[in-house]
Formats: structure tokens, sequence, C-alpha cells
């Protein structure tokens, strides 16, 4: 045990016998054996399975373990097939597979038969990939692996690899493993999907700016405006547009006056951290457009995006 995972790591590991969760329940003591486990400064749990157990049944006692004794857990197995290996990886469940993985998101690391590939730690999303997994959810990819995934949208695949990265580091359970590849896999429908991933994204919006005249170069709708075109929603008396930093920049939109925020502006300007034109290029994306105004405390706003997301995404 202690051998693989040093040979593996290319670190000095402890390992000592645990015999201090003799409390828990008498069903995981005959499961597991437990063992403290020290690499890289950090502590964790050491679970080795005493038999073959059940996908099922190992999702649901790691989770015991965890809550148990509010300690993170890395189960050691010594039976394991592909197929289980893929969904614990899916679902960000650490573990050491025999002489074969290991797989401890907690140091950032995936290693497979003795090769190791780091993976930055990651506690926020980029732009990048999360407009990659709202493209996704629009498109019902499914089974896209790097290459594909690169060609639909249009950038290297040393970006995607970078945006597999980060989806593996923020343990969003959206892709799965065969060997050394890996693909984005459809988790459920569109909702299921965003109801999964809706926790790891963040609003769009970088900027504001309030400008005091209307500034006709721009088409992309953002906001009210975005809403109203979606919607039967009433747009503002102004008009919001949507506007990468490199439009922004080109135009010099950060250049025009501006106006302060108790007055009406002549146009508002969102800078936003990707765009997904919609509707043939005239809004931003609806999901994007929703977290936009999700915190708006108005009913009417509310019935809007929910009508929004019914008839665009869903």
């Amino acid at each position: 045990m202690k051998d693989f995972i040093e040979k593996v790591l290319h670190q000095k590991v402890r390992i000592r016998h645990c015999d201090t969760y003799q409390i828990l329940p008498l069903i995981l003591r005959k499961c597991f054996e437990f063992y403290q486990m020290e690499i890289l400064n950090q502590f964790f749990i050491l679970a080795e399975a005493k038999e073959n157990i059940s996908l099922s049944s190992l999702r649901k006692q790691h989770k015991q373990l965890e809550q148990l004794t509010g300690k993170y857990c890395v189960l050691y197995l010594k039976h394991l097939n592909s197929y289980a290996r893929d969904k614990l990886v899916e679902e960000g469940i650490p573990f050491i597979w025999d002489n074969r993985q290991i797989y401890i998101p907690a140091i950032g690391m995936l290693l497979t038969q003795g090769e190791a590939r780091e993976i930055k730690p990651c506690s926020r999303i980029s732009f990048v990939t999360q407009k990659f997994i709202l493209s996704a959810i629009y498109g019902a990819w499914d089974e896209v692996s790097v290459t594909e995934a690169a060609e639909k949208m249009g950038v290297s695949k040393m970006s995607i690899t970078r945006t597999f990265d980060e989806i593996e580091s923020l343990n969003i359970p959206i892709l799965a493993q065969n060997g050394k590849r890996r693909r984005y896999i459809k988790i459920g429908s569109k909702k299921e999907i965003w109801d999964t991933v809706r926790p790891f994204l963040r609003s769009p919006l970088l900027k504001e700016y309030r400008l005091e005249k209307p500034f006709s170069s721009l088409s992309v709708k953002s906001g009210i405006s975005g809403l109203a075109e979606m919607s039967m929603l009433e747009d503002d008396v102004y008009v919001t547009y949507a506007a990468t930093k490199r439009e922004i920049t080109a135009m010099e939109i950060n250049n025009e006056k501006q106006v302060p925020s108790e007055e009406v502006p002549g146009c508002v300007v969102h800078e936003v951290g990707y765009s997904i034109p919609f509707c043939h290029g005239k809004t931003l994306d609806p999901l994007s457009i929703f977290m936009l105004l999700e915190d708006i405390d108005d009913p009417r706003v509310q019935i809007a995006l929910d009508k929004m997301l019914e008839d665009y995404v869903w």
C-alpha cells in the first residue's frame, strides 16, 4: 500500500493504523480497515475495503464516513472496474485503486499507472469554462471528447484540456474518463444539468457603463433589455447592451461620458466575461441573463425569467 502510493506520488507518505474509529457503526467497521494518511502535510482517513463493495454501497459508505468523522476520506480499493472508477471520478469521490490509479482531488492530482498529471487547484470557475458548460447545455452535447469540443468551440485542444482540468479540479460531475481520455457527458436533461452546475457558475458581469448617450454600434442586448426580447416584460426606458472587454476597448466605450446611478442614462453597457449571442445575435444567452437578473426583487422579472427559460432552454 505505502510503497505503491510513494512510487506514484514521488512523495514520502505516512500511514498508520487507526483504532480511534471503533465508535463507527458496525457495518462500516466490518467493511473497512482504517488508517491515518499524511501526504504533503495534509491528513486524511484512508479506508481500506476488506472485500469487493458495490458502487452504490461505496457512494453511501464514503458519505457516511465523512459525515460521521468530519474528515476527508480516501477509499483504498483492491477490487474496482473501469465503470465504477469513472463514476467515482465523475462524482469527486477520492480513491486509491491498488497498483493502478490514485484520485485525490484535495491535493489536485489524478495519477494513473504511475504517470502523473497535475491538476492545478481552482476555487473559481473561469469564464472560458463557463461558456463551454453553457454551450454544452444549449447544444445537448454528449460523449464529447477534447478534440470534438475544440472544434465545436472554435478553440485549440489545449484550451479545452485546460477547461477539462478546471472542471475536474472543481469536481463538477460532467466528465467521464476512459484511460487517459476524458469526455463531456450529458448527465440528464438540460434542467438537471443546469441544477447540477449552477452552484459553480457566476454572473458574467464584469463592469457596468452608464453612458450619457445611446450607443448605436452595439447590437447584443443584455439585462432587462435581453429579457424583454425573450418575454412579455416591458424594457427599461434605456437599452442595456452586452460587450466583451475586447469590444469595450475597440469601441472606446470606457472613454465615453457616464452619468451617476441616480440619473437615467442614454444606455447601459454590460462588460461581460464571455458572450454567447442568442436569438440570431440579438441578445445574450438566456442562462447568462438569468444569472444577471436572478437577484432582482421584482415578481414581474422573476415570472419573465421563468417563462424565458421554459421557452428558450428547457
